[in-house]
């Protein structure tokens, strides 16, 4: 009930800030007034539940289990053995590959190797000219290849 009434007050403010922007007709003035006069009994209504002794019960209910959760959580930290199990351990961030310009066909190959991200097969890409768009890392990884390929067999064709 308490979520339903927060919903409704915040959408009722909500609407009375647009009404407040259509203040300059008469039939808006009306409205805002009536949105006001409704507002204002929302808030009477949540003061006298806030007020009641049922509410009290309520949150003392909920209150004792929250606490226990805390405490058990708060010794998990402390226990090798559940921190393990309930706050696992994220792994380590990689550190970002530099792409530097002008790359030959080797260190391209070198850096395709390693576990790259898909900006910096981008990268790699863009230098060569080869348009990889929405493509996945694999289909970036063998377009790469594919060109390096072909540089490397006109270049072997050339020199012939």
């Amino acid at each position: 009930m308490k979520n339903d009434l927060g919903r409704n007050l915040i959408s009722k403010l909500n609407r009375i800030k647009e009404d407040i922007e259509l203040m300059s007709r008469p039939e808006s003035k009306a409205a805002f007034v009536k949105s006001l006069d409704e507002l204002i009994g929302q808030l009477s209504r949540l003061r006298e539940e806030l007020a009641s002794s049922a509410f009290d019960e309520k949150t003392a209910e909920i209150r004792k289990p929250l606490e226990q959760v805390i405490g058990f959580l708060q010794s998990a930290k402390s226990d090798e053995r559940l921190r393990t199990f309930l706050f696992p351990i994220s792994k380590p961030q990689r550190q970002p590959v530099e792409i530097p310009s002008n790359l030959t066909n080797e260190q391209i190959r070198v850096l395709l190797e390693k576990n790259l991200s898909n900006s910096e097969l981008k990268a790699i890409a863009e230098q060569r000219a080869i348009s990889v768009d929405k493509s996945s890392n694999a289909e970036i990884k063998r377009s790469i290849l594919k060109n390096l390929e072909r540089q490397e067999n006109y270049s072997r064709l050339s020199s012939q």
